[in-house]
């Protein structure tokens, strides 16, 4: 599999410089060369896509395949059999792709359904996107999010489920270092210290030993400090972020997802459980405030929509590139997050449009630089070099 394509304006490297004239040659699956139209060999097969954009596959760094983006999720997948649930996941995934994200991030699913989806888009079965997924969720007894949890208390357990989750092939870590908003009525709140310091380390170094990464739900200040001193590769959340946090964040290369969308739409919807809109309503103003304040901190920070959860049906990366956008930031920086900043934190080859990069990428028939809503005018998705829709 080896061609070119050209005619296009590409959206190209790590900070999406808008280039003309420059061609993108792929084969085998990834993006050998960048370069001038006029130097492509005569011999190279090649695709015309004038007056259309070349971009980026975007990547949702945190979604919930399993869950329907209902108002109350917990609910469907309480009425549901494991059978339904890992068709819901399934038929989710397809539709990431038609929109155009070729990669995400699952971060907590039951009875690891996510992992074996995953799996399922490895070998060819289904149509999706990357699926980079942790499967259970490791949180202490009764901690946050307990239906997709692997309870660990103390060292040993927690150096026990991490073993476990990379046994079964999670490809990242969730762990659990403060309380939530929504998933459970009673027992949790935001501030809430889950797993302690010491048992985030040891997850941390276990998971970092066989190269995977850590991603840290976590709200409250002194769970978000724990997470980032314990090692962890992402704050996810994070409303309380302050100015020695993020000093530490930047210390220590630590990523932050925001997920901004998902707590607007749960303090605002009325067909969502009562007590999760009352608690989103009291943190939102913090969340924003963290967000204006320290979107152009330095700290790296990455697109996920939390997708699954409440009133955030799959997919919902536009809008959390929207509510980032009215925000803080410039459109090309909120792009990033999707794009390159995504590809970072994952630590893959993934969201540039760069030489030896995966070839994911759209062909858009409008400019996202001039209106994020240009990201729902795909022409074609390619994955691996190969068109997958369109």
């Amino acid at each position: 599999m080896e061609y070119a394509i050209k005619g296009a304006t590409l959206l190209l490297g790590g900070n999406l410089e808008e280039v003309k004239g420059q061609a993108v040659w792929v084969k085998e699956g990834k993006i050998r060369r960048v370069l001038p139209e006029k130097e492509l060999p005569e011999s190279l097969k090649t695709y015309e896509h004038n007056n259309k954009y070349l971009v980026p596959g975007l990547i949702d760094l945190h979604v919930h395949v399993m869950w329907d983006g209902s108002g109350d999720p917990v609910a469907t997948h309480e009425k549901e059999g494991y059978e339904q649930m890992i068709i819901r996941a399934a038929a989710n995934c397809q539709k990431y792709i038609q929109q155009g994200i070729t990669a995400i991030r699952d971060l907590g699913s039951i009875e690891d359904i996510a992992l074996h989806t995953a799996k399922a888009i490895d070998r060819g079965l289904i149509n999706g996107p990357r699926l980079i997924a942790s499967g259970k969720t490791l949180t202490m007894t009764g901690g946050h999010d307990p239906f997709w949890g692997r309870f660990c208390d103390g060292k040993d357990e927690a150096l026990k489920g991490t073993r476990e989750q990379i046994y079964k092939g999670a490809k990242v870590i969730k762990v659990s270092a403060t309380g939530g908003v929504y998933g459970r009525e009673e027992g949790e709140k935001v501030d809430h210290v889950e797993l302690t310091f010491d048992e985030l380390k040891v997850i941390c170094e276990e998971a970092h030993r066989f190269g995977l990464k850590v991603a840290s739900h976590a709200i409250g200040r002194e769970g978000m400090k724990n997470s980032i001193l314990a090692g962890v590769d992402t704050i996810e959340h994070g409303h309380f972020l302050d100015e020695e946090l993020a000093g530490q964040m930047m210390e220590k290369g630590t990523a932050w997802i925001p997920t901004l969308f998902i707590y607007q739409e749960i303090a605002r919807r009325e067909d969502i459980p009562s007590y999760a809109r009352e608690k989103a309503a009291q943190i939102i103003s913090y969340h924003e405030e963290a967000f204006r304040k320290f979107f152009d901190s330095g700290i790296l920070i990455g697109a996920g929509s939390d997708a699954g959860a409440c009133n955030a049906p799959h997919t919902s990366l536009l809008e959390e590139l929207k509510t980032m956008e009215s925000f803080a930031g410039s459109r090309r920086d909120i792009l990033k997050t999707a794009t390159s900043n995504a590809g970072k934190i994952l630590g893959m080859k993934l969201g540039q449009i760069e030489t030896d990069y995966e070839a994911d990428f759209l062909i858009l028939k409008e400019n996202p630089l001039d209106s994020l809503e240009a990201l729902n005018s795909i022409d074609k998705v390619y994955k691996g070099g190969v068109e997958v829709t369109g």
